[in-house]
């Protein structure tokens, strides 16, 4: 007959070996677990990336003639606006009404001079008075458009690009 004293270190060697797997077992789920919340967090990267992916559209760039328009369209509204700021200033009361204006579509045209008014240094109110488009339009542009470094070249004037080489974000309707 087998000793009964066998028997329970067997059983204790046993709940040991239990005892290690489950600890083993517990330390791969915590693992796992860690990678899956890494996993999740890179998923909603990539899907915040595919939204703007789908968005994207091809910007049409003006040809040379046009955006010498557009550079002179820009330096007379930086003058407008220079000119307002210093009689803003000499004139600290009366506030004038906002003039409400009919929403319009934006063109590449506007997109350019609203970034290259924003860019010389114009605020937001300013520019939006001036090109005739909402506050939020304007802010939208500059969001969306502002930090685009294919846009950049164009707002500073830089090297002329095709125009198929030039991609932003859609704005919306």
């Amino acid at each position: 007959m087998a000793d009964p004293q066998d028997n329970t270190i067997d059983s204790r060697q046993l709940i040991a070996n239990l005892n290690k797997q489950v600890s083993e077992l517990k330390g791969q789920l915590s693992s796992a677990t860690l990678e899956m919340e890494m996993m999740r967090a890179r998923m909603n990267d990539l899907r915040s990336e595919a939204r703007q992916v789908v968005n994207v559209e091809r910007f049409r760039v003006p040809d040379e003639d046009h955006l010498s328009e557009i550079n002179d369209v820009v330096e007379l509204m930086e003058k407008a606006i220079m000119k307002e700021r210093r009689s803003r200033r000499a004139q600290a009361e009366g506030r004038r009404e906002p003039e409400s204006s009919v929403p319009q579509k934006v063109d590449e045209r506007q997109v350019l001079i609203v970034l290259k008014l924003r860019r010389k240094g114009c605020y937001i109110r300013e520019i939006a008075s001036h090109v005739g488009l909402g506050v939020g339009t304007v802010h939208n542009i500059i969001s969306r458009y502002g930090q685009d470094p294919q846009m950049q070249n164009l707002i500073t004037e830089g090297t002329q690009m095709e125009l198929t080489d030039y991609l932003l974000i859609h704005p919306e309707d």
